[in-house]
């Protein structure tokens, strides 16, 4: 137990310096990237820390502060194409069958510079789970996105869910607020 409330006491410290990190000035790719890992991170140390019997509040901040530095590379790292085509791996593989007895697929990706002809970033979106029902009745599915840039690989996991309408891109699945 003084692990546990140890890790409560550091909960408001945690905030403020979550809070205090916002005030920094990025870029537009930063803060998404920040917040999708920040949530990503949030609801999985929650996850893993209720199956663990620890504090799910302590897990949730503990990863949603984990995942928001993640997040906050990622989104810095990459331009508009480089996004776009993650996002389309990302909608490919959250669309990907389930084949029983076979590991997922990794949907690969990557950008090309069309004056260079060099790959300027790659990776691929691996599905973790099957599609599942949540309490609400809304379809959702968790993926591992995985980014090459600049030498440098970064994954992170996040959770999709299924829209009845199609976004402006096309896609029926957005990360949850």
């Amino acid at each position: 137990m003084p692990i546990l409330s140890r890790s409560l006491k550091l909960l408001p410290a945690l905030a403020l310096a979550s809070l205090l990190g916002a005030c920094v000035t990025n870029g537009p790719r930063q803060e998404a990237g920040t917040g999708i890992g920040a949530v990503a991170g949030g609801i999985g140390g929650a996850l893993i820390a209720n199956n663990n019997g620890v504090n799910p509040v302590a897990g949730a901040v503990v990863g949603a502060v984990a995942g928001g530095i993640i997040g906050n590379a990622i989104g810095k790292a990459l331009d508009d194409e480089e996004r776009r085509q993650l996002a389309l791996a990302t909608q490919r593989a959250a669309n990907a069958p389930v084949a029983r007895n076979q590991p997922p697929a990794k949907v690969a990706w990557k950008r090309t510079d069309p004056a260079t002809k060099q790959v300027t970033a790659s990776g691929w979106v691996v599905p973790k789970t099957d599609p599942y029902e949540r309490a609400d009745g809304t379809t959702c599915r968790d993926v591992t996105q995985t980014v090459d840039k600049g030498g440098e690989t970064q994954s992170q996991d996040v959770t999709l869910c299924k829209t009845q309408v199609a976004q402006a891109d096309g896609s029926n699945w957005i990360i949850p607020q």
